[in-house]
């Protein structure tokens, strides 16, 4: 809080976030009779030019500017969030040569009747105020909520890795944020960024709300820094108390096979999902199929090119998938290629799934030229568990019902098949298969480790392994489809009994 001092109108003058609690602590004053000299003005660190002004005998909001100072009404008819919609409306009329003097009486009147600053706005300000193009407010301000994180996001995201740049905006764009898309910056409280936090955190999970509070900072931080004018964000980081009571831990869950068969099952009898009622693409049923029977990282998998397949040598109706270690490392130089022999079993599921589709990709998305991203898994098994989907403005998910829950599914991402295929080939003796199906690193610096520039071509190196890996994916496939088919018999069993 900056210090007070007193103006050349002898008011004693404060730079503040104006809260209810000064507008309380003023009527306080004027009641006691201690407001002392001539009274005490604080000037709002949130809204620039407006002013609460405390005399001894009552208390009014004001908008100073360059050229004029405007009485916007009374403190007792305004509340914080009022003043600063008055503050705002009264400064683009002045800037359009007009005199706000009856807006405001409008809005003070109708702010009595409904005790809703929208409304009374609506009806005050509509037809007369031109507000600013997008263009003309991002560029001088004051940006809203929506403003904020389209600047945050172009700066932010060629900074970061393929993969994460693809699920980082979805963190910011839950409903309970968009909903704060038109606010202005400065008419922001903690208590509205504590509201949105909750509400994701009920409609997601505690771990995603954590997410969106860090990330939500970060972009408040990054306008307080490089762009105050147009952030209108003040001297005070009042954000830096938004904060979750969340730890992350380590995550040590292991999906069961039946729960990842009964996943299954579920995904392909209920394809429509959400409030849009589009169902589930041909392709994001095959990659998740895909991703149960490789246990490979999704962001390589779904971008699994038809160009990197080859048959298997010695092994009719084997295929082996093959990776660049571009490919493993999300569009980064450095990594390691990868290849896996797929068995005929896992082919014929995935064949119930083909499609004409795009002839690059082993699994096109619904958008033509496009795969199926990581995203796109993670946000169906979000659907799977009713849980809300992130969108832009007006693209909301309708939350439905926990289908994990009805059917006692433990909540899994895609990361946890890799322990499930670790466990159960462990299980089977087949410990050193699951490393190099899951191109775990060794630790021994032998060819194992050799850069191979075209991996297709030098696929049956000695350092793929891929007799190993071939034992080790036929037990895991047979496993898992035996599982689904279970599970599936289960479900229409279910199903038949409710008829």
């Amino acid at each position: 809080m900056a210090k007070a001092k007193r103006s050349r109108g002898t008011y004693l003058r404060e730079r503040v976030r104006i809260t209810a609690d000064h507008t309380r602590k003023a009527a306080a004053l004027i009641a006691a009779g201690k407001v002392e000299g001539r009274g005490l003005e604080y000037a709002d660190a949130g809204c620039p030019g407006l002013i609460l002004r405390v005399t001894p005998l009552s208390a009014a909001w004001l908008l100073k500017t360059e050229k004029t100072t405007v009485r916007l009404g009374d403190m007792d008819a305004l509340p914080v969030a009022a003043a600063r919609e008055a503050a705002l409306r009264s400064r683009l009329a002045l800037k359009d040569g007009r005199h706000p003097g009856e807006d405001l009486d409008i809005f003070s009147r109708a702010l009595e009747r409904t005790d809703d600053v929208a409304l009374a706005a609506e009806a005050a300000f509509a037809e007369e105020v031109a507000m600013p193009s997008d263009a003309h407010r991002r560029r001088h301000g004051p940006w809203t909520w929506a403003d904020l994180i389209e600047e945050f996001l172009a700066v932010k995201l060629p900074t970061l890795k393929p993969a994460w740049a693809a699920q980082y905006p979805v963190h910011l764009r839950y409903p309970a944020l968009e909903r704060l898309g038109p606010r202005p910056l400065s008419t922001l409280t903690i208590e509205d960024l504590e509201r949105a936090r909750d509400e994701i955190a009920e409609a997601t999970s505690p771990s995603s709300a954590a997410r969106t509070v860090n990330q939500g900072k970060a972009a408040l931080d990054w306008a307080w820094r490089y762009h105050a004018r147009r952030s209108r964000l003040g001297r005070d980081p009042w954000w830096q108390r938004w904060s979750i009571q969340y730890s992350a831990g380590t995550r040590e869950h292991t999906p069961t096979l039946a729960e990842l068969g009964r996943t299954l099952a579920l995904a392909e009898r209920h394809r429509a999902l959400g409030g849009t009622g589009q169902e589930t693409s041909k392709g994001t049923l095959a990659a998740l199929w895909a991703a149960v029977l490789t246990a490979q990282r999704t962001g390589a998998l779904t971008a699994t090119r038809l160009d990197r397949i080859i048959p298997m040598a010695d092994r009719p109706g084997w295929q082996v998938w093959t990776w660049s270690g571009t490919d493993m490392k999300g569009g980064k130089a450095g990594g390691r290629p990868h290849a896996l022999p797929v068995p005929p079993a896992a082919l014929d599921v995935l064949a119930r799934f083909e499609e004409d589709g795009d002839p690059e990709w082993l699994f096109p998305s619904r958008q033509g030229g496009r795969h199926v991203t990581s995203e796109g898994l993670a946000q169906l098994l979000t659907r799977l568990q009713g849980k809300e989907k992130a969108g832009r403005a007006g693209r909301v998910t309708e939350r439905k019902e926990d289908l994990f829950k009805r059917h006692r599914i433990r909540p899994w991402v895609p990361h946890d098949i890799r322990r499930a295929l670790a466990t159960f080939l462990d299980d089977e003796d087949l410990g050193g298969a699951a490393a190099a199906i899951l191109a775990h690193k060794t630790g021994k610096k032998d060819e194992e480790h050799a850069k191979l520039e075209d991996v297709t071509r030098k696929v049956y190196a000695r350092a793929q392994r891929l007799d190993l890996k071939a034992r080790g994916m036929e037990a895991w496939v047979s496993a898992v489809i035996e599982a689904y088919e279970r599970e599936a018999a289960a479900l229409d069993r279910a199903e038949a009994q409710r008829r």
